[in-house]
């Protein structure tokens, strides 16, 4: 599933969350099969054009925020962002380069952490074994 779909599927959750929906009733408002509209959500079916349009239409929302919706609910961090716009060239630069080590870093953390655990598992299963 390409990182597109994974935003829309994150993104219609979100939105259908929000305005307090199930979805079967956005299902239903927007013709789609509950159980279609619920693969949409889990990323086991990509929608079609027509769909995406029903969709918006029964969330009430225009059909690119389903594309471009963020998850920034910490305002704080949105006003940070903000300031960082307004930053020099060369600050701009420097809080990107930041911002992109600390993310590699969680990444490298999380990876590390999902290779460890599988080594854990697997000594217990040896371990089990005798």
């Amino acid at each position: 599933m390409s990182e597109i779909q994974q935003n829309l599927a994150k993104n219609l959750k979100s939105i259908r969350k929000e305005k307090g929906l199930h979805q079967s009733q956005v299902a239903k408002k927007s013709g789609v099969i509950a159980s279609t509209y619920s693969r949409i959500e889990t990323c086991t079916v990509s929608p079609n054009l027509t769909t995406l349009i029903s969709i918006a239409e029964a969330l009430k929302v225009p059909m690119a925020e389903l594309f471009k919706r963020t998850e920034l609910k910490d305002k704080s961090l949105i006003e940070k962002v903000e300031m960082i716009n307004g930053l020099s060239e060369y600050n701009r630069s420097v809080v990107e380069i930041l911002l992109g080590s600390i993310i590699e870093k969680d990444k490298l953390e999380k990876s590390q952490e999902i290779k460890m655990k599988r080594r854990l598992e697997e000594l217990e299963t040896v371990r089990g074994r005798k």
